[in-house]
């Protein structure tokens, strides 16, 4: 039995040990962005979400599934371009917000320009938290999705995911692994 169990604790992977690491510390990190946190509820997330949007921060964004924020120049660090996020809360049965999910493309993306791929835009992104959020740096892993870089932050409860979803937009999960692993 202590030969299996050996076994068992040295095939989980450095993504898996830093989780379980993490969630040891008993840190807590409920920040996202807005003033909106993991834990409140999907009325008050509508709230902030009014509110910005009367003082022109935030727009409807596409098929009104996410909310649109313009980022500035260079508030990714090193991005001089124009940036749209998308983002809006992801929520539990009881309509409580256990994370975010996020889109990001540039303004000036085509398909023959490059230099707006997403591939570039996605290590600018790790930048962006890790400045903005600080921690643990982020590593690559194997998410099983082919020549796909995807790169995952693991500090205390919060876990950050990003990875190219096609040529013009990444995606970032923001989730409480908390909650996440307890289902």
């Amino acid at each position: 039995m202590f030969i299996i169990t050996i076994l068992f604790v040295s095939c989980k992977s450095d993504y898996e040990k830093l989780v379980k690491s993490e969630l040891a510390t008993g840190e807590v990190y409920e920040d996202l962005i807005f003033d909106m946190k993991m834990g409140q509820t999907q009325k008050e997330f509508f709230a902030i979400c009014w509110d910005l949007n009367k003082r022109k921060v935030i727009s409807q964004g596409p098929k009104n599934e996410y909310v649109r924020y313009e980022m500035e120049p260079n508030e990714i660090p090193n991005e001089p371009e124009r940036v749209e996020m998308l983002f809006y809360g992801l929520f539990d049965e009881q309509k409580v917000m256990r994370g975010f999910r996020k889109r990001f493309s540039y303004l000036g993306w085509s398909l023959w320009n490059e230099e707006f791929h997403s591939d570039k835009l996605a290590e600018k992104l790790k930048g962006y938290y890790l400045k903005n959020y600080g921690g643990n740096d982020f590593m690559e892993i194997d998410e099983g999705l082919e020549q796909i870089k995807t790169y995952v932050k693991v500090d205390g409860n919060r876990q950050i995911l990003i990875y190219p979803f096609d040529s013009k937009d990444v995606v970032v999960k923001i989730e409480d692994n908390r909650y996440k692993l307890s289902k």
